[in-house]
């Protein structure tokens, strides 16, 4: 069962528990992430999650490294555009001492000056590792022109620019602003005593003082743009994308479109630009929602002199897609093929723990699974032939390219 309580500082815990499991899920989820960031900030909320890591009054980086292999499982951390994500997955007979290291890391963090100098080369070797990955490149930069060079189109990592100039003052202030009560959400999924779960963890993070701190928010605004990144490679990497939904319940009508589209061997640009045609080894298309907007991408890697070709059949299929509504046994298929993998992953504790702590952190709420599959099972063709419409406005079309890009002009 599904239940959202508050810690006495004002920190949120959403939890369920599934007492046919043996393990449980916690994330801590911090609403930091690189939308936040300016141009002298960029890549702060990364630069923290690496930190904290890296030491406590009463923990090495190394003992945390080895005190938390020895429990097996898994424990990790992530940074987004919208928030950073601390979280473990173990036994549930580990949970105490999980927690007691996750903890430790979050509220005792050391920022020592010379790991932070270290940490430095570390992540400019990730930054390096990035940009020789053209398929990350691609999207990337179409985000960063598209969100005009701010908020949602700034780089995770941040730059080896931005990044040179981070200090213990700089990052223990920044950590003293975002990483408050109002601000946090931890998440649990798996076998627990509730009661004693809400205890251990009022214990644990009770002590983490309210910051009257709020960070900037600035709407995110889209405009379409073409961007050429030139590299010597043999492949071109192309994205087409469009301006899209923001969180909400319109997002499973989207995943119906998208999984239409391109979200699989089925889709209809697989189909089309692969299958039939040859053009390409992989095609296929995702979106992204943010609070306050979202963005629907299409991915293609090919030969440079297919890539007229393959825009020209992208917006046709794209086309269809508005002209046509999607027959009754395909609309079936998709909704066949979105249940399955939503109540797949659903038996997860870590997903349940991320599902939970996303929803409420961003949206304030989790919607039930029930909700959710009620909702998919209620999708129309005819809702879906709106939607295309909404949201492959071609004039609106943004176009990232990576690689020998001199000779390629789309129009």
């Amino acid at each position: 069962m599904y239940e959202e309580r508050k810690l006495s500082n004002g920190i949120r815990v959403t939890t369920e528990d599934m007492p046919h499991m043996n393990s449980i899920s916690l994330g801590v989820y911090v609403g930091a992430g690189s939308r936040y960031e300016n141009g002298e900030t960029n890549g702060a909320a990364h630069f923290t999650e690496h930190m904290l890591f890296k030491g406590t009054e009463k923990r090495t980086a190394a003992d945390i490294a080895y005190e938390t292999d020895e429990l097996g499982g898994q424990f990790n951390a992530f940074t987004t555009k919208e928030y950073t994500c601390y979280y473990f997955k173990v036994l549930s007979e580990h949970f105490d001492k999980a927690l007691e290291i996750l903890a430790d890391m979050v509220l005792n963090s050391k920022f020592d000056p010379d790991d932070i100098r270290r940490e430095k080369t570390v992540i400019d070797e990730e930054i390096s590792v990035y940009e020789d990955t053209p398929e990350d490149v691609v999207f990337d930069s179409l985000q960063y022109e598209t969100w005009n060079r701010k908020n949602l189109g700034l780089e995770i990592l941040g730059t080896h620019s931005t990044i040179s100039k981070f200090d213990s003052s700089f990052l223990r202030t920044y950590f003293k602003n975002n990483y408050r009560p109002d601000n946090i959400v931890i998440s649990a999924a798996g076998k627990f005593d509730r009661e004693a779960l809400y205890n251990k963890l009022e214990e644990a993070f009770s002590s983490l003082p309210p910051c009257p701190y709020r960070p900037p928010f600035t709407q995110a605004i889209y405009a379409p743009k073409t961007v050429k990144t030139k590299r010597d490679l043999e492949q071109l990497h192309l994205c087409l994308a469009f301006p899209s939904l923001k969180l909400g319940g319109r997002n499973t009508a989207l995943s119906v479109l998208n999984t239409a589209a391109g979200g699989g061997m089925s889709g209809r640009l697989f189909q089309k630009l692969r299958e039939e045609r040859g053009l390409c080894y992989s095609i296929y298309s995702t979106f992204s929602s943010y609070t306050d907007t979202g963005i629907f991408m299409i991915y293609c890697g090919l030969s440079p002199s297919n890539c007229n070709e393959a825009v020209d059949l992208c917006r046709a299929e794209l086309q269809r897609l508005k002209n046509e509504e999607i027959p009754g046994e395909e609309l079936s298929r998709i909704k066949g093929q979105i249940k399955s993998n939503f109540l797949l992953s659903d038996e997860s504790t870590s997903s349940r723990s991320s599902k939970m702590g996303r929803n409420v952190l961003l949206r304030g709420f989790c919607p039930a699974n029930e909700a959710t599959l009620n909702a998919l099972e209620k999708i129309t063709s005819a809702e879906i032939l709106a939607l295309s419409r909404e949201t492959f406005d071609f004039d609106k079309m943004s176009i990232s390219l990576v690689g020998k890009t001199d000779n390629i002009n789309i129009l």
